[in-house]
């Protein structure tokens, strides 16, 4: 019997501080890796708890459309965390509302995470799948790193997707959504060369 075809989705997060049971994810977003890149998912999430690290809250706080109008240069976390509680989404909805996207847009095919880094985004939305989502993580316990996916691509051990250079304005800007949808872009056209090139 053939195993059922995978469909990758590129998945990003921002969060207030490194490990999911101490900080919040921020924002969440989401793009299906299959050449169009039109197949997306974003949310902005109310904080689960009231902790952070100040220099990971900074960064992942800096591109929230909620906070579009916050003046960053005077950086107040409490301040934030109330505007995030009052314009964020209940995490619970918002994971199901992802999970559904997820398998709308895999339908037909075996849903595979793909993030840069494997570790810290798979992390968070394991571990919010795990506490918000009744069902069963249409991902599975595993997934795909898209760095270590490229340095096989090009059999260099020290190679990063950078070098591809296909990044707008040369890097993440830290947008969930938009950095979902660049690295895509970056492991579609990996995917894309080691097809043309088996290694």
């Amino acid at each position: 019997m053939e195993s059922q075809p995978k469909r990758y989705v590129s998945v990003d997060v921002e969060t207030s501080g490194q490990f999911p049971w101490n900080s919040s994810m921020l924002s969440l977003g989401a793009c299906v890796v299959d050449g169009k890149f039109d197949k997306t998912f974003y949310a902005e999430l109310k904080p689960i708890n009231r902790d952070y690290l100040i220099e990971n809250f900074k960064i992942g706080a800096s591109s929230l459309n909620c906070l579009k109008d916050y003046n960053f240069n005077n950086f107040d976390a409490e301040e934030i965390l109330k505007i995030l509680l009052k314009k964020g989404k209940e995490p619970k909805k918002a994971i199901l509302e992802f999970t559904n996207w997820v398998l709308e847009n895999t339908s037909g095919y075996k849903p595979v995470l793909a993030a840069a880094p494997i570790i810290f985004d798979g992390m968070f939305v394991s571990y919010y799948m795990n506490k918000f989502y009744l069902g069963e993580n249409p991902f599975g316990f595993s997934g795909e790193d898209i760095n270590s996916i490229f340095r096989g691509s090009v059999r260099d051990i020290k190679a990063n997707i950078k070098e591809l250079s296909i990044r707008e304005k040369g890097k993440l800007r830290h947008n969930a959504l938009e950095d979902a949808v660049q690295q895509a872009k970056e492991f579609y056209t990996t995917l894309v060369h080691m097809r043309q090139h088996k290694v």
